[in-house]
């Protein structure tokens, strides 16, 4: 049987050390900081307090897709050992990144027609990636064929869910999803948006909560309504953190309180350059495996 690479991008939002016990291959995304170009690489080029206090002190950073001719250059030389690929790309809710792979495997089609390339749009962003990557890894690790990984990621993608939230409203409504107005009427009250990532991979704002007390309490009750299994959920947690330890420390605590039967503790990882730009620091977001998306929001 043919070797294959399951294959990701650092917009998954993992730790290096994390990553590492995948045996997974990663491109990195990069970003822009005060005129100065860096790799997103899990904060290795530049750890993420300092990132983050940059946009607390009025800095913005900018990001860019990975365009058709970084995807070429990171996928041959996994073509050229004889290896076909399976890649998990940041949702197109979120980027048009997912174009630019899709123009790099026709291209690489020409050079490489014995090759199998199989792109996943996840439908999802940050630790939500990582949480379907891990679940993949593992499932390869176990023995699985190709082409029966890439039916599982297709079929099982959009039962990963998520809930994300920050109470500093300004990086909220720069992304467009509330107004300025609302942000600094909602800064006064201390409200915080509840924001669930939808089955097109957009995020969209269900809630709008007085309190981070409200939130955790909010959050818990979707999940246990949520989760696969209920209270006897036996899957991982993961929650992203934008330099808010905190807050994520106390929904750590929750969640493993909540759901004894969990897969290991619940893991808190870094929210990446890339994601971290368009959300904000003070951001906290949970992902974990349920039954469906914008449970209790859809129309």
């Amino acid at each position: 049987m043919t070797d294959y690479i399951l294959s990701c991008e650092s917009t998954m939002d993992l730790s290096v050390e994390y990553v590492k016990q995948l045996d997974v291959s990663v491109i990195n995304a990069n970003y822009e900081l005060n005129g100065e170009n860096y790799l997103d690489d899990f904060g290795q080029s530049l750890d993420m307090k300092t990132f983050y206090d940059n946009m607390r002190q009025g800095a913005a950073p900018s990001t860019s897709r990975i365009n058709t001719g970084e995807y070429l250059e990171y996928l041959k030389p996994l073509l050229d050992k004889g290896n076909d690929v399976v890649h998990i790309c940041l949702s197109t809710g979120m980027s048009s990144q997912y174009e630019s792979l899709l123009e790099a495997i026709n291209i690489l089609k020409e050079d490489y027609p014995d090759r199998k390339i199989y792109p996943v749009d996840s439908k999802m962003a940050s630790a939500g990636v990582g949480l379907l990557v891990t679940k993949l890894a593992n499932l390869k690790k176990d023995g699985m064929g190709i082409e029966e990984l890439y039916t599982w990621a297709e079929e099982n993608k959009l039962h990963v869910i998520n809930y994300t939230s920050n109470e500093n409203l300004e990086y909220v409504a720069r992304g467009g999803r509330i107004s300025k107005t609302a942000a600094s009427i909602g800064g006064v009250l201390h409200i915080c948006p509840l924001i669930e990532v939808n089955d097109d991979g957009h995020m969209i704002v269900t809630g709008k909560i007085r309190t981070r007390k409200k939130l955790l309490k909010t959050i818990l009750e979707k999940m246990q309504a949520n989760a696969i299994g209920g209270s006897d959920y036996n899957d991982k947690v993961f929650i992203s953190t934008a330099d808010n330890m905190d807050l994520s420390n106390e929904a750590k605590e929750m969640i493993e309180e909540a759901f004894p039967n969990i897969d290991g503790e619940v893991e808190i990882f870094n929210i990446g350059p890339t994601v971290g730009s368009h959300i904000g620091p003070g951001t906290i977001a949970l992902f974990y495996w349920g039954k469906e998306r914008m449970a209790g929001n859809k129309k």
